[in-house]
């Protein structure tokens, strides 16, 4: 699609869900809306329109726009860390390490505000603003489902306009959708981006929490993806029902997290990201420090560490401000990137052959009978890697093959 084509937002194919074109309309005519997918997607009212082509000129998935990032280059350096927060209670109730809520206090405590995301209901994760540490709590944790960013661009820029000090915290694709509003920098903004995995469909949390409030009785009052009290590397998705039950699973039996970690119901953009990799698009970027350890056995491994990276010099700073609070480890990259590369290098990869096949089952079928016809083989009634994964392993065997000859004609 192309500004000649209309004058009005059309959902790219690869549409982020970044809400950029709802911020950039004054006249407030584009909002956010889930699609038959369960993806966020621009919808426009065309009453209210006024076909100035704003919308689309500022819409970062059109192919002309996709190289407009606004940060530094592609050799872009970091300097990285892992880390966690000294206060014991905020670790603990953390992701991970707890850096989010030590770069946040900073910011509140000079008198600034912090946007992040927070749960409005069993289904909805929003972005919010807090003004006081206390209101911070709701922010921490991670939400695996997207959160409308309609709006919250603007009021950001209304905060740093009267000289505040503000911390952004989203996806990367967020993050840049704020910075390409902007359209220029601001010393007293500060941006976390989070180290994402993809954006899973909504239809798998819907049928997540249908599922649940029918077996046990109960509606669903809170989810927490990432529960600790069997650890960091064990962690649970604990359901909190309105009886007062809580209920979990581990992570690796969970249906929400295996369709997750399937990769087969991701957005279509996430499997080829233009923001997952260096340069990055926020000052800092946090995400968990996987395989820690096994080079840092004496962290504390079960409270969980923090993978760190500030990626500007603004961001180096808050880093350092924050020492008090922070276990701050200088790592090397090369180590903190090694458990997930692809996280923080993404090659270009392939929309899945099955991706349209687990979407379509997910919005006709009950979410155990959509697991198992998407994930289980009908042979053993488990994720079966033989017929899943068989081109894969040896595509994988011939490229380790490849390497061990080239370093053996090397040698020679």
């Amino acid at each position: 699609m192309t500004t000649a084509a209309t004058k009005h937002i059309t959902a790219p194919e690869n549409c982020t869900g970044c809400a950029l074109c709802a911020n950039v309309c004054s006249k407030g005519a584009v909002s956010m809306v889930w699609s038959e997918a369960g993806f966020l997607v621009p919808a426009v009212d065309t009453d209210a329109c006024v076909e100035c082509g704003l919308c689309v000129k500022s819409c970062p998935a059109q192919e002309d726009n996709l190289k407009k990032l606004h940060y530094a280059d592609d050799n872009q350096s970091v300097v990285s860390y892992g880390a966690w927060n000294r206060d014991s209670s905020v670790h603990r109730h953390s992701s991970s390490g707890g850096v989010f809520t030590a770069l946040a206090e900073n910011v509140i405590a000079a008198g600034g505000c912090v946007f992040g995301v927070v749960w409005k209901d069993k289904l909805t994760p929003v972005f919010d603003k807090a003004e006081t540490p206390e209101q911070l709590a709701r922010m921490r944790g991670s939400k695996y489902t997207h959160a409308n960013a309609a709006g919250i661009y603007r009021a950001v820029r209304h905060e740093l306009s009267t000289g505040r000090r503000v911390l952004f915290s989203g996806t990367s694709c967020q993050v840049n959708a704020l910075r390409q509003f902007l359209r220029k920098e601001y010393d007293n903004l500060l941006t976390v981006d989070i180290v994402c995995h993809g954006m899973p469909s909504h239809l798998i949390l819907e049928k997540y929490v249908e599922h649940w409030e029918k077996e046990c009785g109960s509606p669903v009052r809170h989810i927490s993806f990432r529960e600790k009290s069997e650890g960091w590397l064990n962690y649970h998705v604990a359901r909190n029902h309105e009886d007062g039950s809580t209920r979990s699973t581990e992570h690796h039996k969970d249906m929400y997290m295996r369709l997750f970690l399937s990769d087969l119901a991701l957005n279509k953009a996430c499997y080829n990201c233009p923001y997952a990799h260096l340069p990055r698009s926020g000052d800092i970027t946090l995400g968990d420090f996987w395989g820690v350890q096994q080079v840092h056995p004496d962290w504390p491994i079960r409270e969980g560490v923090s993978a760190v990276l500030a990626t500007s010099a603004k961001g180096q700073e808050a880093l350092l401000n924050c020492s008090a609070a922070l276990n701050l480890m200088p790592e090397s990259f090369e180590t903190i990137s090694a458990k997930q590369r692809a996280v923080y290098i993404r090659p270009k990869k392939e929309v899945p052959q099955h991706r349209a096949r687990a979407l379509s089952l997910l919005k006709q079928l009950p979410l155990t009978s959509a697991v198992h016809r998407i994930l289980e083989c009908d042979y053993c009634g488990r994720f079966c890697f033989v017929w899943r994964s068989f081109p894969w392993f040896f595509y994988k065997l011939a490229q380790k093959t490849k390497n061990c000859i080239t370093r053996c004609l090397r040698k020679k």
